[in-house]
């Protein structure tokens, strides 16, 4: 395999071979051959950093955390994955401007508007309806995916169980969606908050005095939405504080709703998470403005001002410090078979 490629005009790395290295540093992170981990230590402390890729801090959907994966795009539009679906051929669908992790799946929308998902079709998540026309927004839960077309449609497809998927006839048109573990949240365009499918934990229970929305993010069995103010308002099940938005938090422009935690950022680029924590609320101090953030299982991503993408949360082994790849996960709970 060759990464590193000498020229006459310096050191280059091939574009394809990125993916290859990640590949390579989840398979060595799963040995336990002592020089293994040497090789995979070096790579990660000197390799990546070497490499300096740039992740786009400009799209709306730069990176998204999976329950044990994690895919951004890079600043020239390259979809790179890592974790346990870096290994899944993900076709080459050139330059992509949106981005989507379920639990088991990913999914991309391509510069021309097409919706390419890769990973488990467990539950049909990852087939595409035919017809769907161009897309410009894609959201992934744990087996169902949702798209919204260009005209402004929301499609959903995939497992429909508790009616995550059954979008309301009468929804004025879309402008922002999010996937939870089994429900679905659909922003309008006159910044009205919708949620459908399961409702065992008041995580559609949408406040009737919200007001205008910004933003939303769909965690397991919980709701967070941005008001037009800047406010977090978050509902739905509270039992690890994953709702208890502090006090002084301050106007935030971005938010994402993981497992059993929320993280959000602040107006003044600072990350800030809550409920429990398996070290992805560990935010590295010299971490500096953040002006994207994704949150999984138990890891969270970040995408810095500056386009750089750090992650932190529980890797293979359980350690709760800062990770460059995030590999294989325990899963402690069957999210997809409960409401």
């Amino acid at each position: 395999m060759a990464i590193l490629n000498l020229r006459a005009d310096g050191l280059h790395i091939l574009d394809k071979d990125l993916r290859h290295l990640c590949w390579l540093l989840v398979d060595l992170n799963k040995k336990r051959e002592p020089h293994a981990a040497v090789f995979a230590s070096l790579a990660r402390e000197f390799v990546l950093p070497f490499l300096a890729v740039t992740f786009r801090s400009a799209s709306e959907s730069p990176v998204a955390a999976g329950l044990n994966h994690i895919s951004a795009i890079s600043e020239c539009g390259r979809l790179l994955s890592f974790g346990a679906l870096s290994q899944t051929d993900m076709p080459d669908i050139g330059p992509v401007v949106a981005v989507a992790a379920g639990d088991f799946h990913a999914c991309a929308v391509t510069a021309s508007g097409d919706l390419v998902c890769s990973g488990s079709n467990k539950g049909g998540q990852c087939d595409v309806p035919p017809d769907l026309g161009p897309v410009s927004v894609v959201a992934a839960g744990a087996y169902h995916t949702c798209a919204l077309t260009q005209a402004g449609k929301l499609v959903c497809f995939g497992s429909n169980y508790c009616g995550q998927c059954d979008v309301p006839t009468d929804l004025a048109p879309v402008v922002a969606v999010a996937a939870g573990n089994s429900h679905t949240c659909a922003l309008t365009e006159g910044g009205k908050l919708v949620c459908f499918g399961s409702n065992h934990h008041g995580q559609c229970d949408v406040p009737p005095t919200l007001g205008p929305v910004v933003a939303v993010a769909a965690g397991v069995y919980h709701t967070c939405a941005v008001t037009a103010t800047g406010e977090l308002v978050c509902f739905g099940s509270n039992e690890h504080g994953q709702c208890d938005v502090p006090a002084d938090l301050g106007p935030v422009v971005a938010v994402a709703a993981g497992f059993r935690d929320t993280c959000a950022v602040t107006a003044s680029g600072e990350l800030v998470c809550m409920g429990p924590s398996a070290g992805q609320h560990n935010v590295p101090t010299d971490l500096g403005p953040v002006v994207a953030v994704a949150a999984g299982f138990r890891h969270t991503c970040a995408v810095t001002a500056g386009g750089k993408l750090v992650c932190f949360g529980e890797n293979q082994d359980g350690q709760p410090s800062p990770v460059k790849v995030q590999v294989a996960l325990p899963r402690h709970a069957l999210q997809g078979s409960v409401c």
